[in-house]
């Protein structure tokens, strides 16, 4: 890393801007599965993730809008099987982050379980 460090608020928004796509993408393989089979609750649980699907699509466009703000760009450099790494520009310097898989699991899962808290207990 080079230059000026990243503020919490920046590390939040480079976290949701890379791991929300992915949790969209587990709920959409998920709403599939349901669609898939036929049970009693499945339209509950269809539409259930369907509103999901809404709020974290809203909160994708509320990431990329905040990273065009402050003009950051967020590149994927390096793949392997245990790692993404990322090279992060903002106000002139550039960051390398490198996400490891067990921990955009373990961030996956608090996301998910948040979003499906705002949908059942609101």
């Amino acid at each position: 890393m080079s230059g000026q460090s990243l503020t919490d608020e920046e590390y939040g928004l480079i976290r949701d801007y890379i791991i929300l796509p992915f949790v969209k993408k587990m709920v959409q393989n998920n709403m599939a599965k349901i669609k898939a089979e036929s049970m009693t609750l499945n339209e509950l649980f269809f539409r259930s993730c369907k509103r999901v699907l809404e709020l974290i699509e809203d909160d994708i466009n509320l990431s990329r809008r905040n990273v065009g703000r402050l003009k950051m760009q967020i590149t994927q450099v390096k793949q392997n099987d245990d790692s993404v790494e990322y090279e992060i520009r903002v106000r002139g310097y550039v960051h390398d982050i490198t996400l490891q898989r067990h921990v955009a699991k373990r961030e996956m899962a608090t996301m998910r379980d948040s979003y499906i808290a705002n949908v059942v207990f609101k």
